[in-house]
């Protein structure tokens, strides 16, 4: 007896059928994901003390807003963006172009600085902006010795000197962007948030009181 093969509506059927329940699913993880995020974020600059707000934008994203923070810190600004768990063929372009849970923050310190370098990430988010802006300022970009594929450039030694200290203070944090300018928020952050990364505070956080005095004691 032949085998009867599926139809081409028999196919559509099936794969709209994966693809509601892919959504129904995802929905369920990216909501408790994003929860925790927050519990997690939350709980990690409580020891900064201050106030903090949230907010949220649409269902992927929200912010943290932290200010009148203990010193050397005076401000947190937070954004963490979600994987895209409901929709699955963006989820399945972002796993295999590297992407996670993204953290980005913002660090407003309590006095002034005078250097400024960019340390990225090549081959994740923000990397094409990062890229042209370095360009734009004709800075020299050059590997990181110690922490591949991580690209350095700064305007001066000074600049990548100070670069140099701050990869040290973060360690083993996997960092996708670390800059620094006299502008606020001096100290911008960008790093991957892994669905295995469960402790409190984040590595990240727990570094930047020990950055930010890093960052200040050279701008004498």
């Amino acid at each position: 007896m032949l085998t009867d093969w599926p139809t081409g509506t028999d196919l559509a059927l099936a794969l709209a059928a994966f693809l509601l329940l892919w959504y129904i699913v995802g929905m369920q993880i990216k909501r408790r994901r994003a929860m925790a995020l927050v519990r997690q974020v939350r709980e990690s600059i409580q020891p900064f003390g201050g106030s903090a707000t949230i907010r949220w934008i649409g269902r992927s994203a929200f912010r943290i807003e932290a200010e009148k923070l203990s010193p050397p810190l005076a401000r947190l600004s937070i954004s963490v963006l979600l994987e895209p768990w409901e929709t699955f063929i963006l989820w399945a372009v972002g796993r295999l172009g590297g992407r996670r849970d993204w953290l980005m923050a913002g660090v407003t310190l309590d006095a002034p600085v005078r250097l400024r370098f960019e340390v990225y990430h090549p081959q994740r988010r923000g990397a094409f902006q990062v890229s042209r802006e370095i360009r734009d300022r004709g800075w020299r970009q050059e590997p990181v010795t110690g922490w591949p594929p991580l690209l350095c450039a700064a305007p001066d030694a000074d600049g990548r000197a100070a670069a140099r200290e701050v990869l040290n203070v973060l360690g083993k944090v996997d960092i996708w962007r670390v800059a620094l300018s006299p502008e606020v928020p001096q100290l911008t952050l960008s790093l991957p948030i892994p669905p295995s990364e469960k402790r409190v505070p984040l590595p990240v956080f727990a570094t930047l009181p020990q950055l930010a005095q890093a960052v200040l004691a050279r701008r004498r």
